[in-house]
């Protein structure tokens, strides 16, 4: 599966992994959360696995923040993010709302509900999407999709599902994570 651009990382989850991240500060450094009940951190160069957090059940996201519990929703979290500028936690929920807390008190700074709407950025079929809520034709024009995570062997091209992708905040680029064959 890794091709001129891409590389596998030793030791990774041993269930489908719902969230990379890179460290907001270095590119040294990836986070990866899954259905494992597993968080990783990774050395990206060094392609080791620095630390590994295990959960009590399924981790569907994950965030560079060192903080203890800062809050709850009525439903499973689905994304963190910590925002430095502002020293806020942001989470988003199966409850249709999106929280925002101050990570230095465990209080909720804010809570917007969110219609029932959403767009793909990944598929089952290992493709990729970059979609666009504004109808608007000339910010459609912007949208595109592109095949990843294939693998030919005996001529036969095995797909793997896109489960997560994260985009690296200083050099425009992203991540995508995939659940693999098992190898030995």
């Amino acid at each position: 599966m890794t091709g001129s651009n891409e590389f596998k990382l030793n030791q990774p989850p041993e269930d489908g992994i719902s969230s990379v991240k890179f460290s907001p500060n270095t590119s040294q450094f990836l986070l990866v959360s899954s259905w494992d009940t597993s968080v990783r951190l990774y050395d990206v160069p060094a392609n080791s696995l620095r630390l590994k957090y295990q959960h009590s059940g399924a981790v569907l996201d994950c965030a560079f923040y060192v903080q203890n519990l800062v809050g709850t929703h009525d439903a499973p979290i689905r994304c963190v993010e910590y925002c430095p500028e502002v020293n806020v936690m942001v989470t988003g929920s199966w409850d249709q709302t999106v929280k925002l807390w101050d990570p230095r008190t465990p209080c909720n700074a804010g809570t917007f509900s969110q219609p029932e709407k959403g767009y793909v950025l990944s598929s089952i079929e290992g493709r990729v999407a970059v979609e666009y809520l504004d109808p608007s034709p000339e910010v459609q024009k912007k949208k595109y999709a592109f095949k990843c995570h294939r693998l030919k062997e005996n001529n036969i091209e095995h797909i793997y599902p896109v489960n997560a992708i994260s985009f690296h905040n200083i050099h425009n680029t992203f991540a995508t994570a995939a659940m693999g064959p098992r190898w030995q």
